[in-house]
């Protein structure tokens, strides 16, 4: 009996030891799987950073090229992962996958990868949207000359920065494209690209390389810019809701210093446009004296400020020379078009000013209205001086009437610190000759033919006379091309995107693959 009650014991002893040891393994077991579970959710969440941090490393390479050299693929490890990154300029729109890896664990992020439009990579950009045969034509010899009271004739084009034309290049006597300005930490060579050719005459010189027959780039498309909605400072509706349809914003408003709405003293200026027209002018006045050349009025223009004008925008003030201090930036975008008449230069080294002459469109994305850059002052020629990154949706037209369309001689050439461009022509009449004597005189723009090696009349084509070259004139102009457009912290905000490959304008579209 007592050796029957051992055997139970025994047994019961042994079985809770079995089922002791059953949920030990078990416990043993799952808390492995925990191990496990935790390890691969580490691994998940570093392969995720790696991902984020191959997006970091191609933002940089993009931007920046000092910071390496930007293959197809970009690899790297980090501590014990690592991350590679793929990207294909060559498709529309450019997408990138960011590939981290930690572990066994992989995951890939894709985005889409913004470039600013070609535009802003040239210093200037010459689009021919109309068709037709169109020649871009630079010359000049030696420095302006100073005539009577503000006019200066003569010198030679200059060019700092690349130059793209969809049509032919002709360069000759002593113009010259070089190399942008310095510091040119992006190495902009003074490359010249053409759909057509690029002739090179005289002791004219292109310091970078020469393309003939390139492709035409696709249009810009700035309907999907949608500034309407994509920007900070509505200007119209801010005056709309102010109550304000003449004159200046009520005081306190932020913009009471910037804008003026069809202003009283410009009924001609007004009258010629079918919209509203808002001036860029501070209510305070502020005229500090200044010149032709130097206008000391300051501007502040606000930081990160995209101001959207639904209108006609104007740099145009009747008391002052223009703006030399500009500080802020800025883009402005207006759906009719832009008159710069007047100096418009920064107050530092900080400051940036975009723009865009946007235009209205109909359904089909076409321009209807608006879109042109008017440079220049056909009247009061007291423009020598424009700092600013400047494109035309349709026509850049150089001292040009705003109503009739037709070239008024200017007094003066010009000097850009910007760029500027345009999708159907950029018209900068800067040759001109006098047409009959007397009271009959006029002044009329001239071309040089190169394939016929002769000088003709720019409507007509008829070659000119001796009595009438013996006339000829020339303008200079002088473009500096601010590479300050390629770096994020610099750049005005919201400059059109879509077909480049050069300026990186961050990502989007981020996706989880």
């Amino acid at each position: 009996m007592f050796r029957r009650k051992k055997g139970i014991v025994l047994v019961v002893v042994i079985t809770v030891a079995v089922i002791f040891a059953i949920i030990g393994f078990a416990t043993l077991s799952i808390a492995e799987q925990e191990i496990n579970l935790a390890r691969i959710e580490a691994d998940r969440i570093k392969a995720f950073y790696y991902a984020e941090a191959g997006l970091a490393k191609l933002s940089e390479a993009l931007q920046y090229p000092a910071a390496g050299n930007l293959n197809e693929v970009l690899a790297k490890s980090i501590g014990q992962g690592n991350f590679s990154v793929t990207l294909d300029v060559k498709q529309k729109p450019c997408l990138a996958v960011s590939t981290g890896k930690s572990g066994t664990i992989q995951k890939s992020i894709s985005v889409q990868v913004n470039f600013l439009s070609p535009p802003f990579e040239n210093a200037l950009f010459a689009m021919n949207g109309s068709g037709g045969n169109y020649t871009f034509q630079l010359r000049g010899i030696g420095n302006p000359v100073a005539g009577g009271g503000n006019t200066e004739k003569g010198g030679k084009d200059i060019i700092r920065g690349n130059v793209f034309v969809d049509g032919s290049v002709f360069m000759y006597e002593e113009s010259s494209v070089n190399p942008g300005p310095a510091p040119n930490q992006w190495s902009y060579n003074g490359d010249v690209k053409a759909t057509g050719s690029v002739s090179v005459a005289g002791t004219s010189s292109v310091s970078g390389s020469v393309s003939q027959n390139v492709d035409k780039p696709a249009p810009v498309d700035l309907v999907s810019m949608d500034y309407a909605h994509n920007n900070t400072h509505n200007v119209a509706k801010i005056f709309s809701d102010a109550g304000v349809t003449k004159g200046y914003l009520p005081k306190g408003n932020e913009l009471r210093d910037i804008f003026v709405k069809n202003p009283s003293g410009m009924g001609s200026e007004c009258g010629s446009t079918t919209g509203d027209d808002y001036f860029i002018e501070p209510s305070t006045g502020g005229v500090a004296g200044g010149s032709p050349k130097e206008s000391k009025t300051p501007l502040h223009m606000g930081n990160d400020r995209i101001y959207y004008v639904d209108g006609d925008v104007w740099v145009h003030n009747k008391a002052t020379y223009g703006f030399n201090m500009i500080d802020g930036k800025v883009t402005i975008v207006a759906t009719g078009d832009i008159h710069i008449c007047d100096n418009l230069a920064y107050a530092d080294s900080n400051s940036t000013l975009g723009l865009v002459a946007l235009g209205k469109y109909d359904g089909a994305g076409k321009v209807i209205s608006g879109g042109n850059i008017f440079f220049g002052d056909p009247q009061y020629g007291t423009m020598y001086t424009v700092s600013a990154m400047m494109f035309a949706a349709k026509d850049f037209l150089f001292n040009t009437d705003a109503i009739s369309r037709i070239s008024a001689e200017p007094t003066t050439g010009f000097t850009v610190n910007g760029c500027f461009g345009a999708m159907n022509q950029v018209t900068v009449n800067r040759d001109w000759y006098t047409k009959g004597s007397g009271k009959t005189a006029t002044a009329e723009v001239a071309r040089y033919d190169a394939a016929a090696s002769k000088w003709v009349d720019a409507a007509t084509g008829t070659q000119l006379t001796l009595t009438e070259f013996g006339t000829l004139r020339h303008y200079q102009m002088v473009l500096n091309y601010d590479d300050r457009v390629r770096d994020q912290k610099t750049q005005p905000p919201g400059l059109p995107r879509g077909g480049g490959t050069k300026i990186f304008d961050g990502f989007s579209k981020w996706k989880e693959l």
